[in-house]
């Protein structure tokens, strides 16, 4: 179950670009969106905006060189497969989310509602 968007949350909008006669261009258009209401300290606020450059940086950077784009294509392909495999469950899938409060650092863990146990 998705959790409601916070007024803390980076949101990252990916949207196609699409001709006149409404043909996808193939490129798409990129944008952070966060509230204006949110109460993050300054600190907290330019940490998290330097964390959505640098993964928004990589954008480019896969654009420009073959090594780092087949590295993430190929670490995606395994992990996009082992994602679809886990969302396809009969188990309803849990997400458990650990944010370390010293470092930027952010675990996540996929599990079932029944925890091997069905």
């Amino acid at each position: 179950m998705a959790r409601p968007i916070e007024d803390e949350d980076f949101l990252i909008r990916i949207r196609p670009t699409y001709t006149v006669k409404g043909e996808w261009t193939g490129d798409a258009e990129v944008a952070v969106i966060t509230s204006e209401h949110n109460e993050l300290t300054e600190e907290v606020y330019r940490g998290m905006e330097l964390f959505v450059k640098m993964l928004l940086s990589s954008l480019p950077v896969m654009e420009q060189d073959e090594y780092v784009r087949e590295t993430i294509y190929k670490y995606c392909e395994e992990y996009v497969g082992e994602l679809f495999t886990l969302t396809h469950e009969e188990d309803e899938q849990e997400v458990i989310i650990k944010r370390d409060e010293d470092n930027n650092v952010v675990h996540l863990t996929f599990s079932t509602t029944t925890k091997g146990e069905a």
